[in-house]
């Protein structure tokens, strides 16, 4: 194209003389003229109209709307239009059918969440509650089984669960003849060393209630030394000492056998008691052994000496903590009336214990659950005949009283006196033994402590 053919051409492209740019440009182009875009293709163009067909409606165009070039509303959502209508229809925009299943399960699935929520929360909120926690060990307790006490009894100092061997004493209680509603008394008060009790929590928020045991140090006091002493057929003292208390500690509350044996001086001695151990720290035991047989003839001897007439008042407490036990069935003694004193049961020292002892267990103000006798203190032996005489002594009387007996305070505990006595004792020939013969109604008090609370 010559310098002149392209300054006709621009002209009548642009309608205007070109610049001086534009001169040198085309010059250094050879004043060659820009070629005119190419006209799109009838499949680009098709491809075009499909993909913003799809943008904007969300699918893909029927075959009618490709031929028409055009949105094609189905049957149902065509409208009738108006005379305020434009003469195009504009299609309505049809959300995907997966926002519809979207907004369709959202809202239930979300109540069915929240309600399984609550009702899980309630669920375990009351299976740890403290009604639920009691109905438990309520069950565990009446079970009457070791292993289950095992497994669900605690200490209350060390957190730790009781042995099988530690449970015994209180397995041994319930089998006494605990109803469920004594084992429910007994899980709610603090009277008896064994109380449901709130220790922490669980998942942080729920309580955590627990069957705890309060350790009892039991003081075992002996007549006699060298004595081998069993609990519950568990030795807790190989060689007892008389002059001082054995200390056996942290014990669980309940029911207790206790059996002192041994030979002292080549003489053996035996003594048996039963005690119900509950609603203290420490518990006093008082375990006296008599002679079972003897390798001399002492004990047919006619002069009185001291170890005999300790040996005669020890049968006479263990006889009459007999009759003052709780039951018959709660006190262990193979000495009778007639091992004590002159004509067995008709003696009047005897009558005058038992009349005192049922007294105070069916007739005072505040009857007395159980009353125990001893330890015996000899303090003077004297003779008063050829087969005679005259035995002065201490003994401590224990009244235990419980909670049942006071309905207003519920106070339970143990009264304990202490009395100086005089018993006039015979040698009875036919039996080879001295028996009590009566035994001095003006008996002095020494001591007096009472620890009901």
């Amino acid at each position: 194209m010559t310098q002149q053919e392209w300054r006709d051409a621009f002209k009548k492209e642009n309608g205007r003389e070109p610049s001086l740019d534009e001169f040198k440009a085309a010059k250094a182009n050879g004043f060659a003229m820009k070629q005119q875009a190419a006209e799109p293709s009838e499949k680009e163009i098709l491809q075009a109209w499909v993909a913003d067909f799809e943008k904007k409606y969300g699918r893909k165009p029927s075959i009618d709307e490709v031929k028409q070039r055009q949105y094609i509303a189905p049957a149902a959502a065509v409208e009738t239009p108006t005379e305020d209508d434009d003469d195009t229809t504009v299609a309505p925009h049809r959300p995907s059918q997966t926002n519809k299943k979207k907004r369709g399960w959202k809202l239930p699935t979300l109540i069915v969440i929240v309600v399984a929520l609550v009702a899980g929360y309630l669920y375990v909120q009351n299976y740890y509650s403290y009604d639920s926690s009691m109905d438990r060990a309520i069950k565990v307790l009446d079970s009457r089984s070791a292993a289950k006490y095992s497994q669900n009894l605690t200490w209350s100092d060390t957190d730790k669960k009781l042995t099988k061997s530690e449970v015994t004493p209180l397995v041994k209680y319930i089998k006494t003849g605990a109803t469920k509603s004594d084992i429910e008394r007994m899980l709610k008060s603090s009277a008896y060393n064994v109380q449901v009790k709130k220790t922490g929590n669980r998942f942080l928020v729920f309580p955590k209630y627990q069957i705890v045991v309060t350790p009892i140090n039991l003081k075992v006091y002996t007549n006699h030394s060298g004595l081998k002493v069993t609990a519950n057929d568990e030795t807790i003292i190989k060689d007892s000492d008389d002059d001082e208390a054995a200390i056996v500690k942290h014990q669980a509350p309940g029911y207790y056998e206790f059996e002192a044996k041994g030979d002292v001086d080549g003489d053996t001695y035996k003594g048996t008691d039963t005690e119900v151990v509950a609603n203290k720290s420490n518990a006093e035991i008082n375990l006296y052994a008599y002679k079972t047989s003897s390798s001399s003839s002492s004990s047919s001897k006619s002069k009185l000496t001291k170890s005999d007439a300790e040996a005669l008042l020890t049968n006479m407490s263990s006889l009459l903590s007999k009759v003052g036990a709780k039951d018959s069935s709660s006190y262990s003694s193979d000495v009778t009336a007639s091992d004590v004193f002159v004509d067995g049961s008709s003696n009047k020292a005897y009558t005058d214990f038992t009349e005192m002892i049922s007294n105070n267990k069916t007739k005072s103000k505040r009857t007395a659950e159980s009353i125990n006798f001893g330890p015996i203190d000899v303090q003077d032996v004297k003779s008063t005949g050829k087969k005679t005489a005259d035995v002065t002594f201490k003994i401590k009387e224990d009244f235990n009283y419980s909670s049942d007996t006071d309905p207003d305070k519920h106070t339970s505990g143990t009264l304990t006196q202490t009395f100086l006595l005089k018993a006039h004792v015979k040698y009875d020939k036919d039996e080879s033994k001295w028996l009590v013969d009566s035994i001095d109604s003006d008996q002095k008090k020494l001591s007096d402590s009472d620890n009901v609370k």
